[in-house]
C-alpha cells in the first residue's frame, strides 16, 4: 500500500490556504511593541491563544485559530518566510509537525495580515497550554539567506533556539 499521507497533507494545506476568514486574535499595541527587529527579522514574543474554533469532517475534528499581526505584509505572505514555533512548558518546536503519542497534527497557514494555527484530531482539552512565537522574513532578507546558503527548507528545520541565533 503506497503511503499517501504528505500528498494528502499537501492538499489540506492549499485548501486551508485557499478558504482562511480574516482576524480571530488582534493583536494590541503593546503586543507589537513587543515585536523587536535588532537583527531586522521580525520576531513576536510568545503568545497563547484562548478562543479555538472546530471544524469536523469525516475522521478528523481540525481545532484553528488566527493570529493577526500587520508586519505580515502580502509580499511576505507571497514570496518571504514565516516560520512558527509552538512551547509547552519548556518543550519548544517548530511547526509543522505530529505529536508521535496522540498523533496530533500541528500546521499554520499564512497569509497577508496573519497566522492561522491547526490542530488535526486534537480533543481541544489541551489547546490552552500552548503558545506561540513566530519569525517573520521578507523576500529581501530571505535572498540574501539563500546567497549564503540557507535555503527555505534548512530555514523550516531549525529549531527556536538556532533560528534565533542564525537570523538575528
Amino acid at each position: 500500500m503506497k503511503n499517501y499521507k504528505l500528498p494528502v497533507l499537501g492538499l489540506v494545506l492549499i485548501l486551508i490556504i485557499v478558504s482562511c476568514r480574516k482576524e480571530d486574535i488582534q493583536k494590541t499595541n503593546a503586543e507589537s511593541q513587543a515585536i523587536s527587529s535588532s537583527g531586522s527579522i521580525q520576531t513576536t514574543k510568545w503568545t497563547s491563544i484562548n478562543n479555538w474554533s472546530l471544524s469536523t469532517t469525516e475522521n478528523v475534528a481540525t481545532y484553528f485559530s488566527k493570529m493577526s499581526d500587520t508586519l505580515i505584509a502580502n509580499e511576505v505572505a507571497k514570496s518571504g518566510l514565516v516560520l512558527v514555533y509552538m512551547k509547552t512548558g519548556n518543550e519548544i518546536q517548530s511547526l509543522p509537525f505530529e505529536e508521535k503519542d496522540t498523533k496530533t497534527f500541528w500546521y499554520y497557514q499564512v497569509s497577508k495580515g496573519s497566522i492561522r494555527i491547526n490542530s488535526d484530531n486534537n480533543d481541544g482539552q489541551k489547546l490552552n497550554q500552548h503558545s506561540f512565537s513566530y519569525l517573520i522574513i521578507t523576500p529581501q532578507q530571505l535572498s540574501t539567506l539563500e546567497a549564503r546558503g540557507k535555503t527555505k527548507f534548512d530555514l523550516m528545520q531549525l529549531s527556536y533556539e538556532q533560528a534565533a541565533s542564525v537570523l538575528n
